[in-house]
């Protein structure tokens, strides 16, 4: 897909490339430190973490284990600030209750007060950038531009435990359709390939979620507050954060109604020195246009200007110029079942949804939130795009970020500048953190020979479900460590391996053919008897060696199984497919 505009985070690169080679590569110790807190659903809750290894609970603000690595982070995280430290009260009788039990403390959202501002929206400025993070119901926009990304994560079940960025730069107040919705992963829960294959730095949670999501103890984690450091110091060093709600869930998950328990609104900012004292009430519900117990503020950004004490700001950009004195930017988000969601905004009039990144109240308007970035730019879903409504659990703002995704001690666009690492897509990220390979002729909504269609897999089989084919390892040509994972397929089935240079997606047997003339058949397999099968790796030289097809970095090849179903499940046939994988190879 071509764009006239590279990315911002592209563009910054090239000049942050140039001005490195001048002073020198940053250290490792100026990466900005993720913190992060989970719900009581996962099973981090009540883990011991890696420091005094006390049992999280959902009060706790957490960071990834010192020492943990890069990907695939097994470690628990690092309980940063605990609930106690924050000022919650409740605090010490919920350390040690189970995952799925809820106890009155879950933290809903925080900033530690020094996040960047958004500037003045003039051409050519630079913009701090977003992060974020969604609830284990959401399911992105098909149409979403980025991978791996919301959408891709949430067909793996894995979106709820991570960290993305919207691919390109805008400039708010963003309305539906405005831009190109976009976005792509940059912390992964577990750093383990995405369904696509792409990585992103652990940060120590498990991943996939239960399927279908359960209303107590879920498998996976669910991220539920961010800030993209630094952490600050000093006597005024304060958290500013919100607790969580009790009203009834749309999607029948319980609230923990922690804001309540402990004597807050949930649609309350709240604000506590971290060495000192007690939390105070920083922005009320009627600052902010929610209402006191029928609203829960779920996600928050806040620049305050230095005094600790919330002036709102009236319309967006007046609280660009001198900090004290001046307004406070505070943006939020809710949580679906607030009863401002379907409620007419006050600066698009727009009707609000729990995926929108709101600001406060604009002056002379309807007194609730004005909508400050459609959820649609951000890649997500909602009503008004004619979906299910995906809720932003966590947001983060951060104007100086410090991409080094391999962990080197070097900024990516230096590698890349420097030949130390390739960027075969020209993307902006090396090749090493990111394997280009992703699924593709999926058997979308009447695609299946005979109705059985199955979005995001191959079509339907006997056991209910199409059966699914990914890469795991790299893609890289010198290693050759790539294989393919087939599930989902017929217990003790036989299978072929086989790919080729070409797509088709034509109608056979019971399923899609995915791969067109010519192929190569690359390996036969026994399906184990939960119906998995895995080939490779070698899977380059075999091509190589035995058809002469030698694999470069760039070009590209696509792969799919056959495999028989002897049920006779809908045709005639008795034999179907996973969807295909296609993967371009690196060095």
């Amino acid at each position: 897909m071509t764009h006239n505009t590279l990315p911002f985070r592209r563009r910054t690169l090239l000049f942050g490339a140039a001005l490195a080679a001048v002073v020198g590569a940053p250290s490792y110790a100026q990466q900005p430190q993720v913190f992060f807190s989970v719900d009581y659903h996962g099973p981090t809750k009540s883990r011991p973490d890696s420091g005094a290894a006390v049992p999280i609970t959902e009060g706790d603000i957490l960071r990834r284990a010192t020492g943990a690595g890069t990907f695939n982070v097994t470690a628990a995280p690092f309980t940063a600030l605990t609930g106690g430290g924050i000022g919650i009260t409740l605090y010490a009788t919920c350390v040690g209750t189970v995952s799925g039990q809820p106890c009155g403390v879950e933290v809903d959202a925080i900033s530690f007060g020094n996040e960047d501002r958004y500037p003045a929206p003039m051409a050519g400025q630079t913009r701090p950038r977003l992060y974020f993070s969604v609830d284990r119901f959401a399911q992105g926009l098909p149409t979403t531009f980025g991978t791996p990304s919301v959408r891709t994560e949430a067909l793996g079940r894995d979106a709820a435990s991570d960290v993305f960025t919207p691919v390109f730069d805008f400039v708010p107040p963003v309305a539906p359709g405005t831009v190109q919705p976009s976005n792509r992963l940059v912390f992964d829960g577990n750093g383990s390939p995405s369904t696509t294959g792409g990585l992103a730095p652990g940060l120590g949670l498990f991943e996939p979620h239960s399927l279908p999501p359960s209303p107590a103890a879920d498998a996976g984690d669910n991220l539920d507050a961010l800030s993209v450091g630094p952490l600050p110091t000093g006597p005024q060093a304060a958290i500013y954060y919100s607790l969580d709600g009790g009203f009834p869930d749309p999607n029948g998950v319980p609230n923990s109604n922690s804001a309540q328990l402990n004597g807050f609104s949930p649609a309350a900012v709240l604000r506590k020195l971290i060495v000192t004292g007690s939390p105070t009430v920083y922005a009320s519900p009627s600052q902010l246009g929610l209402s006191p117990f029928q609203d829960d503020l779920d996600a928050l950004i806040l620049s305050d200007n230095g005094d600790g004490i919330f002036q709102p700001s009236q319309t967006p950009y007046d609280w660009v110029g001198p900090l004290t004195g001046g307004t406070d930017m505070l943006l939020y988000s809710v949580r679906r079942g607030s009863v401002v969601v379907g409620q007419t905004d006050s600066l698009l009039g727009l009707p609000i949804e729990p995926g929108d990144i709101l600001t406060t109240p604009v002056a002379g308007g309807n007194g609730r939130p004005g909508i400050f970035i459609a959820a649609e730019a951000l890649g997500l879903s909602t009503q008004r795009s004619g979906g299910p409504r995906d809720e932003l659990d966590a947001i983060a703002l951060e104007l100086d970020p410090y991409f080094d995704c391999n962990m080197n001690g070097v900024e990516d666009s230096v590698d890349i500048g420097q030949g130390a690492s390739n960027d075969s897509n020209n993307n902006g990220i090396p090749d090493e953190c990111e394997q280009i390979y992703g699924r593709y002729c999926t058997c979308e909504a009447g695609l299946g020979p005979c109705g059985n269609d199955s979005p995001g897999t191959g079509c339907r089989n006997s056991t209910g479900v199409g059966a699914t084919l990914d890469g795991v390892g790299t893609t890289s040509v010198t290693t050759d460590d790539l294989q393919m994972s087939a599930a989902s397929m017929p217990a003790g089935t036989s299978t072929l391996f086989f790919g080729g240079p070409n797509q088709t997606q034509t109608p056979f047997g019971d399923g899609l053919r995915c791969v067109a003339s010519p192929t190569y058949r690359l390996e036969l397999k026994t399906a184990s008897a939960t119906g998995t099968a895995t080939y490779g790796p070698g899977i380059g030289a075999d091509l190589c060696t035995n058809f002469s097809q030698c694999m470069a970095a760039g070009s590209t090849f696509n792969f799919q199984v056959w495999y028989r179903n002897a049920a006779m499940y809908c045709t005639s046939a008795t034999f179907n497919l996973t969807n295909g994988v296609t993967v371009t190879y690196t060095p």
